[in-house]
């Protein structure tokens, strides 16, 4: 994932002149690119374009009939397709540049061009190109999933079930998803071009919103004790909207939010008070949905001074609520839905919750003029008992040693070599524990990266193994995991005390963990020295 195949790669060479046309063809063909298609007449580029669908086109900027500039705009390449278009010219003014760029261009080389550079300008284009196309799949499969899920987990409201579907969502998705940011920080850390890095950075930009979008779903589903923390309401109401931008656009909902900028942030659990607005949108589309009428969810958030409260405020231009109905919302088990599609348990929780943070929850509507609810939460001072966050401290940097990745994701395992390879470690890798533990006793490793689910031998009984073969080794095993929704797997990562990251993960993170733990093994006389056998 992220490397782009030169077997399978279409690439369109345009110049006037025959000679430049077939160095090109040579270089290309020297470097494995077999699928290239060439013309010296640019006025044949537009037809070019549509038999060939090409992935790269290298194009002359001067040439006769058409120059390179109108060849760009005639091929009408929309904003959101990312074809790379690499520019051959001998005027290396700024204003040629310039004319390019605007026009489209991704880069530009001047003539007379060296070999290297060319090379390595296409593949760097490639690579970005097979990038953004997979983190495209990877949103339309995002999209889909979760649109799926959402409309079986709005009408069950079962919790159980809710856990069970969120965690298999999070597992398929959390791997790629790290996949296209691993590779996506390695493009960047290794691109000179500012507009290649600008490229990656707009891709890892992408991946984390799809993460973001990942973390939201799972918090519907938690399955742990409640935790306080400072909550920006704010930042509660955009993940709701994201979480649900799906149902939002395709119920034809106008979404219009009105945040204040000078909002406190207050001593809450985030996760229940994301349920709670979460729950209160679904209702709005739900309401919505049956009418003809223009759709229009309005979302406030406000503070006020005395007493110090803030405020969210959603509203919707549904059909409205009759008094009697008003009356009896909020009680459990009291719903207007049709058999089978709800509990009436949803509105009932969100009052609990509210009530348990010492706010409240009102309705005001009338019939045919929709309907306004309205969330209030008291400011409170932090406990004194909490203490403050202290910044951690970057780890020394250790370089030489040896680590096992254990994961049956290649391109995941793959990526994270590659990342520690640049570390200055010596990398090995097993696709599951089995194969681990067969390369434990053949060498020694300094640190050890698991999964936690895999074929063969699960994360679980790899690390049984560990202690009971390799007991030096218990304190330098990281697990990687997407499977946190699973009470075992938490209770299993609690008992051995090992960090672990979930997944997606950025790869500074990963980088500095490693370090830390490296360091820590270092001077900690109960590690052992390294581990393995020689």
């Amino acid at each position: 994932m992220g490397k782009a195949d030169p077997t399978r790669v279409r690439i369109l060479v345009v110049d006037d002149e025959p000679a430049n046309v077939r160095l090109l063809e040579r270089m290309l063909a020297e470097a494995g690119y077999r699928q290239v298609k060439s013309t010296t007449d640019p006025r044949q580029v537009l037809t070019l374009y549509g038999e060939f669908s090409p992935d790269l086109i290298l194009l002359d900027l001067m040439m006769p009939h058409l120059d390179g500039i109108a060849v760009i705009q005639q091929l009408h390449i929309p904003e959101d397709v990312f074809l790379p278009i690499l520019v051959l010219t001998a005027d290396a003014t700024s204003e040629a540049k310039k004319r390019a760029l605007e026009a489209g261009a991704k880069d530009f080389l001047t003539k007379p061009f060296d070999r290297l550079e060319v090379m390595l300008r296409i593949q760097n284009l490639l690579d970005t190109r097979s990038l953004y196309l997979d983190l495209e799949r990877h949103n339309r499969a995002l999209e889909q999933i979760i649109a799926e899920r959402t409309q079986r987990l709005v009408q069950s409201e079962k919790v159980a079930t809710m856990g069970s579907l969120l965690a298999g969502v999070a597992h398929e998705l959390n791997n790629p998803l790290a996949i296209v940011m691993g590779q996506a920080h390695l493009l960047r850390g290794g691109a000179q071009d500012p507009a290649l890095i600008q490229r990656a950075e707009k891709i890892l930009a992408g991946a984390d919103r799809c993460a973001r979008i990942v973390r939201n779903f799972l918090a519907l589903a938690r399955q742990q004790p409640p935790e306080r923390g400072d909550v920006g309401l704010n930042l509660i109401v955009q993940e709701a909207v994201e979480l649900l931008g799906y149902d939002l656009r395709t119920s034809n909902v106008a979404v219009v939010l009105t945040l204040a900028h000078d909002l406190p942030v207050v001593w809450a659990d985030g996760h229940q008070i994301h349920q709670v607005v979460v729950n209160l949108v679904v209702n709005a589309i739900q309401a919505m949905r049956p009418l003809e009428t223009p759709r229009r969810l309005s979302i406030t958030t406000a503070v006020e001074r005395e007493p110090a409260r803030v405020s969210i405020e959603v509203a919707d231009t549904g059909p409205g609520i009759p008094p009697e109905v008003q009356a009896r919302i909020f009680e459990p088990f009291f719903t207007t839905k049709p058999q089978g599609e709800g509990t009436g348990l949803g509105l009932s929780l969100c009052r609990r919750t509210l009530e348990e943070h010492g706010g409240t929850i009102t309705v005001a509507s009338e019939v045919g003029r929709g309907a306004t609810f309205r969330l209030e939460l008291p400011v409170v001072a932090r406990p004194a008992s909490t203490g403050e966050t202290v910044a951690p401290v970057s780890s020394p940097k250790v370089a030489g040693k040896t680590i096992l990745i254990v994961d049956d994701e290649d391109d995941l395992a793959a990526t994270l070599a590659e990342a520690l390879q640049e570390d200055g470690h010596e990398v090995g890798i097993a696709d599951n524990g089995v194969t681990a533990l067969e390369m434990l006793e053949r060498r020694t490793y300094d640190l050890v990266l698991s999964d936690t689910k895999m074929p063969r031998l699960d994360g679980e009984h790899f690390y049984a193994e560990i202690e009971r073969r390799f007991p030096q080794l218990r304190r330098r095993i990281v697990f990687v995991t997407g499977d946190i929704l699973n009470r075992e797997k938490r209770a299993f990562l609690e008992r051995t005390g090992a960090p672990h990251l979930l997944k997606p993960f950025d790869l500074p993170e990963v980088r500095e963990l490693v370090r830390r733990m490296l360091a820590d093994a270092a001077t900690d006389p109960r590690s052992g020295g390294t581990a393995g056998r020689r």
